[in-house]
């Protein structure tokens, strides 16, 4: 890479990371009031919102990095074509292919990332992040900080809290376990404290009763004590076996799916409907790259400013951008449009590199009618 090179390739660089880093601060405001609010009604730390935040930011960046790069194309080649720098360029022999080389080599060095993105650090963030969205909604620390409601641990088994005194303690303590009809229990008792044996959750609660009544017998049982201790994990003895969805599986978990996934969570054109999206997706890079450096470097020069050109990239990139999220919905139902899926991200990248080198194109057709003439 010569001098002139790699001064373009710092430019286009530096106007990349300021503009993706811009947008994707963008999407971090928006995403953070929803788990800002889920971190909230679920009494969760600020720690566990950051660390939410951080894992949403790979699940949108293989969106966010070619439309950075579109952005800082049409930014830092017009800055070029207002300073006369592309007109000295010219001037000095220098093509407007071989100007826009560096930008190639960025988008070339973004499509790689894109895809190691796309093939499995995406799918690895979905994943956790949602099993992280899953612990902060079934937190024990929920239903004990919500004094005054009934809260359902599972299903058939309810938790109330009068209120928390001074200390922290809770107060008018209910269980109520009818996940044994024949027999439901209740607890009841004045007060108690959550602890932890370093190993599982634990309340101790005192001065209570504990009831049970058979259904068959109408008998009622019951107990009086002093302490008691209730082990929280015990309590909610039903294990939740989540399927993942599409968009946190690996490509092998898409391309061989389980006969349960299959059958309870999702159809194998779904599934290969998101394979097609995530090869798909990178190639934008390639496209908004070309797009921007179509409608700067290419046709003549205009003294009079460059506002037609970029309003025509930024409606090509936009437009470019909705037909693709279109057809990325449509897939799924239709799986054939995967091939028209491709073709959106790659049509405009070859129209916008044929229109780049039309002078070449003009010459290569002069060659052949003087070819043809005997």
């Amino acid at each position: 890479m010569n001098r002139l090179s790699f001064y373009l390739f710092r430019q286009l660089s530096s106007a990349f990371v300021f503009a993706s880093v811009a947008v994707t601060f963008v999407i971090l405001f928006t995403q953070s009031f929803r788990l800002l609010s889920l971190v909230i009604d679920n009494s969760s730390t600020m720690l566990i919102f950051f660390q939410m935040l951080g894992l949403s930011i790979p699940t949108f960046l293989p969106l966010v990095l070619p439309l950075g790069l579109g952005v800082g194309t049409v930014f830092v080649y017009h800055k070029l074509a207002v300073d006369s720098e592309l007109v000295v360029m010219r001037a000095a022999g220098i093509s407007p292919l071989h100007q826009a080389k560096p930008a190639l080599a960025l988008a070339g060095i973004v499509l790689i990332v894109c895809y190691g993105l796309t093939l499995w650090v995406t799918p690895a963030a979905n994943r956790n992040l949602i099993e992280l969205q899953y612990q902060v909604r079934d937190s024990y620390a929920v239903f004990l900080s919500r004094p005054g409601n009934f809260n359902d641990i599972t299903e058939g088994l309810t938790f109330y809290a009068h209120k928390r005194n001074t200390k922290g303690a809770l107060e008018g303590i209910l269980i109520h376990d009818v996940r044994h009809p024949e027999s439901p229990v209740t607890i009841m008792a004045d007060s108690g404290q959550v602890g932890d044996d370093s190993t599982q959750p634990q309340i101790m609660i005192f001065n209570g009763r504990r009831q049970e009544l058979d259904i068959k017998t109408g008998r009622l049982s019951e107990l009086a004590f002093d302490q008691y201790v209730l082990d929280l994990s015990a309590l909610r003895n039903t294990s939740i076996h989540r399927l993942p969805d599409p968009r946190e599986q690996t490509i092998t978990e898409l391309l061989n799916p389980t006969s349960e996934m299959l059958r309870t969570r999702t159809t194998r054109e779904h599934l290969l409907a998101e394979f097609n999206q995530r090869l798909a997706t990178p190639l934008l890079a390639l496209t908004y790259t070309a797009i921007g450096l179509a409608t700067i470097l290419g046709g003549e020069f205009n003294r009079r400013g460059m506002g037609r050109r970029i309003l025509i990239a930024s409606v090509a990139i936009v437009l470019v951008q909705a037909i693709f999220m279109s057809m990325n919905n449509m897939v799924p139902r239709n799986l054939w449009l995967a091939f028209v899926l491709h073709l959106t991200a790659l049509i405009p990248a070859v129209i916008s590199f044929t229109y780049l080198n039309a002078d070449f194109w003009r010459r290569w057709a002069v060659t052949l009618r003087q070819m043809a003439i005997p």
